[in-house]
């Protein structure tokens, strides 16, 4: 519990000083922006760890070819929604809004091979 307050206040304090520098000195807004996910980032090292132990653990159980699909597919997902906020808040919202569409097409390919999957199997219990 006492690591997710401190996570929470370090990113309200960091909300905080963003809207102060924002007016004044915007680059210097969106490093401390930077600065900010990176620490807690590390804060949440932890957490990190035990979520991607679980996700091993879930591969050993799991169909390879659906479980890779499934992950390939959250990574886009987490890569393109940070890639976007980060367009966001450069000022480059055309930018943001194109890497989100890429995202959610690059999700679709990535996770095509498990659609087909699944309707085959349908299909073939419909039969």
């Amino acid at each position: 519990m006492s690591a997710a307050v401190a996570v929470f206040g370090i990113a309200l304090l960091a909300a905080l000083l963003y809207a102060v520098l924002e007016k004044q000195a915007p680059a210097y807004a969106l490093l401390l922006s930077l600065g900010a996910a990176l620490v807690l980032l590390v804060r949440a090292g932890t957490s990190i760890r035990t979520v991607l132990s679980g996700i091993a653990r879930l591969a050993g159980q799991a169909d390879s070819g659906a479980f890779s699909c499934l992950v390939r597919s959250a990574a886009i997902v987490l890569l393109t929604d940070y890639t976007r906020t980060l367009c966001e808040e450069a000022g480059a919202e055309s930018l943001g809004w194109c890497v989100g569409l890429a995202g959610r097409c690059l999700v679709l390919a990535a996770a095509w091979p498990l659609l087909e999957e699944i309707l085959q199997t349908i299909g073939s219990i419909a039969r």
